[in-house]
């Protein structure tokens, strides 16, 4: 079995189930998944001890039908957390922090909204949690993304010891049995699916 070639079947048939969704139907989710968020930290004191001690938060900013989380990060600031979004120069990626998204982000690599390049970049070690965005996930922590690698590049940097918590989020079309995965791809933590 070839994992890339499957990973590419797997991104063409969710890209063409997300693109059904209305813009409407994103905005709920987008308010939905910070209650998953908040349920979610009341069944597990692991998610919470981390969220209490966390002082930054990476973030992004959806496309294509990907599941939003501005109303997630919206929660985050108003509990004192700093956000930080993905900026893509070449191969690499960086987290710069963002107050107001509508302002700070504008059109960058591949169309994704991303910090203006006077943005300041946060030291890698200094982030606590990542929301994360996938094409697939499995209950393992498998993950399928875009195909450019660069979450995967920015994690594996990291002593494996400091990494942050990783939560993949998603809706319920987007979590799998198992995903195919490289020796490359680093799992996620946690799934918050929708």
């Amino acid at each position: 079995m070839d994992p890339i070639a499957d990973k590419a079947g797997i991104r063409q048939m969710i890209r063409a189930r997300r693109g059904q969704i209305s813009s409407d139907e994103l905005r709920l989710m987008d308010e939905e998944l910070v209650l998953c968020f908040k349920e979610r930290m009341e069944q597990e004191k692991k998610l919470m001890n981390v969220f209490k001690k966390a002082s930054v938060i990476a973030v992004y900013k959806a496309v294509g039908g990907e599941l939003p989380c501005d109303a997630l990060a919206s929660f985050f600031r108003q509990e004192g957390k700093r956000t930080v979004y993905p900026r893509v120069k070449k191969n690499n990626m960086s987290f710069c922090e963002i107050s107001d998204p509508d302002w700070e982000l504008i059109p960058g690599s591949f169309g994704i909204p991303e910090p203006r390049t006077e943005a300041t970049a946060v030291d890698d070690e200094e982030i606590d949690i990542v929301i994360m965005p996938g094409i697939a996930f499995d209950m393992d922590g498998g993950r399928v993304g875009q195909g450019k690698g660069f979450y995967d590049r920015w994690l594996a940097k990291l002593p494996s010891d400091s990494r942050p918590l990783l939560i993949g989020v998603c809706m319920d079309f987007q979590l799998f049995p198992k995903v195919p995965t490289c020796t490359t791809d680093i799992p996620v933590d946690m799934i918050l699916c929708l």
